[in-house]
């Protein structure tokens, strides 16, 4: 059986769609935000690493930093 083939036994017993769910379940994952987020960050880092150029990452880099900082001068 493939995936887009059903014996009859799940056709009639609904077992085609267990399979599909189960299948489904597998395969797709949302992505960890934080992971996500990390990886940007060390991206974002290597780059800023060469120096600032004024590209869109350096200016996201510059962003970033500005946020994540911000909490050490304000009181």
């Amino acid at each position: 059986m493939t995936l887009t083939q059903a014996t009859t036994e799940e056709t009639s017993t609904g077992g085609a769609m267990a399979a599909f769910q189960q299948t489904w379940s597998r395969t797709i994952r949302a992505a960890d935000v934080n992971e996500v987020m990390r990886e940007q960050l060390d991206f974002l880092i290597e780059h800023a690493e060469r120096g600032t150029c004024g590209c869109r990452q350096c200016h996201r880099y510059l962003s970033a930093r500005a946020v994540l900082m911000e909490i050490f001068s304000s009181r």
